[in-house]
């Protein structure tokens, strides 16, 4: 600062000096001093996350009775938040599609969503290392239907998908791909559209978590079943910007090693899905 201000006293006696230069010169210092003594987000020593999610997952991530976010993803999220005395977790809610658009950009911090690993988003993306729940998918048919188990038993046949962003669209997508496009792939936006597709037959199949039935069956009253073996292994992970989010990520695998080993991860599956579906 003592150089600048000699530097104000030089202009102050020049007879070309214009008082709006003090400004912009001021104003010029006090940026700098804001940029090298701050940093964004941070207050106080704690530093705000901003977690991106969406709102229409029951019971991972959905609204409830008074309009506020909930489920199983913000349960994990708050306890984590409670075990990292050095950040702050605020949330925003998108539609699917746009939260990992947002954690590109920067405008998230972490993405919330149940992801699965696949390697076009690893590409993109930093995945944390500590998987949270298992998500092995299923196909999933009528309930009358005894010929599909596999994804070659849909051969001349249409799967259902909800959209082209989600990790169940990559997998039937790359198997039907490397296999000679034997099924066409048909979508439908909304869960009740999907099950009324399938029991009405203008679709065949699905892909979904095994847990995800019983909830569709009560719902919808779905005469729907799970048929043969996983189509996918997975685990649900956490995901961050490539660019910046290596510290917070290594913060968020410790806390979530030390939730499995104690038990809480468990407990919380238990509550919000009715089970223990956590990685061991």
């Amino acid at each position: 600062m003592k150089k600048i201000s000699s530097k104000l006293t030089d202009l102050a006696g020049n007879e070309n000096f214009k008082p709006g230069r003090v400004f912009l010169a001021l104003f010029a210092a006090v940026l700098i001093l804001t940029i090298f003594t701050g940093c964004k987000g941070k207050k106080d020593g704690v530093t705000e996350v901003i977690i991106g999610t969406g709102s229409a997952y029951n019971p991972y991530c959905y609204l409830d009775e008074k309009n506020e976010l909930t489920g199983f993803e913000k349960a994990v999220l708050d306890e984590i938040d409670k075990r990292l005395p050095e950040y702050t977790f605020t949330y925003r809610i998108f539609d699917f599609a746009n939260i990992l658009l947002s954690l590109e950009t920067g405008a998230i911090d972490i993405a919330a969503h149940q992801y699965e690993f696949n390697i076009e988003r690893n590409e993109k993306y930093l995945y944390g290392s500590e998987g949270y729940t298992t998500y092995d998918l299923f196909l999933v048919v009528r309930e009358n239907d005894n010929n599909i188990k596999t994804f070659n038993d849909l051969k001349g046949k249409k799967f259902i998908a909800t959209d082209t962003t989600s990790n169940t669209y990559y997998v039937v997508n790359k198997w039907n791909t490397e296999n000679g496009n034997i099924f066409e792939i048909i979508f439908a936006t909304q869960w009740p559209q999907v099950v009324e597709d399938l029991e009405n037959g203008r679709g065949d199949a699905f892909v979904s978590v095994a847990r995800r039935i019983p909830i569709l069956q009560k719902e919808y009253n779905a005469k729907i079943k799970i048929v043969g073996d996983p189509v996918s292994d997975s685990q649900a992970y956490y995901l961050y910007n490539k660019r910046t989010g290596e510290e917070l990520k290594k913060a968020v695998d410790r806390v979530l090693a030390e939730l499995k080993a104690d038990g809480t991860l468990s407990a919380l599956s238990i509550q919000w899905l009715g089970a223990d579906y956590t990685p061991h």
